[in-house]
């Protein structure tokens, strides 16, 4: 098990460096980043215990191959943001499948909105929406589709009646997810041009990108598996 995580972090960490130093690491990027869904399903097949929903988690994860394979193709470095904003919109499709899984196994262990976590969660999600429909508006169907998934994956990881509320676990995982969404929006609405520094800050931006990705992806997977994963009503207030 340890085995498995380990390999994940760090592939996870080859691919946040390859893609902080922008278009000189994506030879890198193409050999590492199509391993870290593989990584993390195997991590998740070794600790899963009984009642785990496996395939569900294994099939939301192949969502996040396909769609890390479709933003890492040529598409995602055009100069015209528009092609980069398609490109985005498909690989946003593919992670809505790992999101839905994410979501379908939240409720089954008893995850729930509550007041508090979609109060939190409505501001970030319009803005979100407003920023691209302003600096990129081709990406629009990302923004409002996607991000309305992530927007609930989080709410119902930050449970505080079943998981441990926003800054642990799967509910820190769904925060760091939405994070990280917000980050490509932010790249692909402001940071244009050639310049030495716009090209700097996109790679830093990618790099956090990655990183707050890889992050989500392992709570959110270790929430949903093996002995610390909370399961159905038992976790709730009585």
């Amino acid at each position: 098990m340890r085995v498995w995580r380990a390999a994940y972090l760090a592939a996870g960490a080859v691919s946040v460096a390859a893609a902080a130093v922008g278009r000189r690491g994506d030879r890198v990027t193409q050999v590492v980043k199509p391993a870290l869904m593989p990584l993390l399903g195997a991590h998740a097949c070794a600790r899963a215990s009984r009642g785990d929903r496996l395939p569900v988690v294994l099939a939301g994860l192949a969502g996040g191959l396909l769609g890390d394979v479709i933003l890492m193709g040529k598409d995602g470095r055009s100069e015209d943001a528009s092609v980069r904003a398609r490109n985005l919109n498909l690989g946003s499709a593919a992670f809505s499948v790992n999101q839905v899984a994410y979501i379908s196994e939240l409720w089954h262990r008893g995850h729930r909105p509550c007041r508090s976590t979609l109060v939190l969660r409505a501001p970030v999600l319009a803005s979100g929406i407003v920023t691209a429909a302003t600096g990129a508006p081709a990406a629009l169907p990302a923004a409002a589709g996607y991000g309305t998934a992530l927007a609930t994956t989080s709410v119902l990881a930050a449970d505080p009646e079943v998981g441990g509320g926003d800054f642990s676990g799967a509910g820190l995982g769904g925060n760091l997810f939405v994070l990280s969404d917000g980050l490509i929006l932010a790249r692909l609405a402001f940071l244009r041009g050639e310049s030495p520094v716009v090209q700097r800050l996109d790679g830093l931006v990618d790099g956090l990108v990655m990183a707050t990705y890889v992050a989500a992806q392992l709570l959110i997977v270790e929430g949903l598996t093996g002995h610390t994963a909370k399961t159905g009503q038992a976790g709730r207030k009585k």
